[in-house]
C-alpha cells in the first residue's frame, strides 16, 4: 500500500519548528498557512505552516503534516512529519526533523557551525557551505535561486532546477487569483508551485510514483 502516496515529496516536506524566543528587542511577525491536502480530488490530510520572523532576520517556522489515505473504511497510508527549523538572515541555521512514512521511521538532526553545516542524524556528516538551504517553499525569493536543497527527511542534498511556466489565473480560498506557475525538478521529482504577485505561496501540486496527482490548497478561511 506505500506506493499509493510515494513520491519524493513526501520525503522533502517541510515541518515542524520548535518555537524560539526572538532576540531581546527584536519586533516579530507570524504568518499562518494552513493547506488541505488532496489525493485525486479526495480530501487525506492538511499541512499546516507558521512561520515566525523577527526584525534581526531570524525566521522560525512550526509546520505539522498528517496524511491518511483510506480504501474501502481501511487505512491504507499514513504519513506523519515534523521538524525544527531555525534561520538566519535566509540561511539555514539548525533543523530537527522526524518522518513515520506509513510505519518507516526516519529522522534528520543538524546546524550550522562557521563555515559548514553539521549533520547529527541520520548520520553524522559535514557539508561545507556558508549558507544551508532545504525546502523552503514560503520563501520562494531566496529558494528559487538554489540550486541544492537540504532534504528534511534523508539528509540529503538534493541537486534541483526551477522552471518558469508563465502567469495563470487560479482559484485561492474561492476568488480568482492572478499567480507566477514555476516547477521544481529533481532526480525523480517533479512539483509545481504556485505564487501571487507578491510572493505567497498559494498552492502545491506533485504527482506520486502511482500516478495520482497530491494537492495542495490554502483553507478557507
Amino acid at each position: 500500500m506505500h506506493e499509493i502516496l510515494s513520491t519524493p515529496l513526501l520525503r522533502i516536506l517541510l515541518v515542524g519548528l520548535v518555537a524560539l524566543a526572538a532576540p531581546a528587542g527584536a519586533m516579530a511577525t507570524t504568518k499562518v498557512l494552513d493547506f488541505d491536502v488532496f489525493l485525486d480530488q479526495k480530501p487525506i490530510g492538511t499541512h499546516r505552516f507558521e512561520i515566525r520572523s523577527d526584525s534581526a532576520g531570524g525566521t522560525q517556522v512550526e509546520s505539522t503534516a498528517d496524511f491518511e489515505v483510506r480504501l474501502l473504511g481501511i487505512r491504507a497510508y499514513r504519513y506523519r512529519h515534523r521538524s525544527s527549523e531555525q534561520w538566519q538572515s535566509g540561511c539555514l541555521r539548525s533543523i530537527e526533523a522526524t518522518t513515520d512514512d506509513n510505519g518507516r521511521h526516519a529522522a534528520v538532526a543538524g546546524k550550522s557551525h562557521e563555515h559548514a553545516f553539521n549533520l547529527v542524524r541520520p548520520q553524522p556528516r559535514t557539508v561545507p557551505t556558508d549558507c544551508m538551504m532545504s525546502y523552503a517553499y514560503w520563501d520562494p525569493a531566496r529558494l528559487l535561486q538554489q540550486r541544492e536543497l537540504l532534504n528534511p527527511q534523508t539528509g540529503s542534498l538534493d541537486a534541483v532546477r526551477f522552471e518558469l511556466l508563465g502567469e495563470e489565473s487560479i482559484r485561492v480560498r474561492g476568488v480568482p487569483v492572478r499567480t507566477t506557475h514555476r516547477r521544481l525538478l529533481g532526480e525523480k521529482l517533479k512539483l509545481d508551485l504556485w505564487y501571487s504577485a507578491s510572493g505567497e505561496w498559494l498552492q502545491l501540486t506533485s504527482t506520486t510514483d502511482s500516478k495520482r496527482l497530491l494537492h495542495y490548497r490554502l483553507r478557507l478561511q
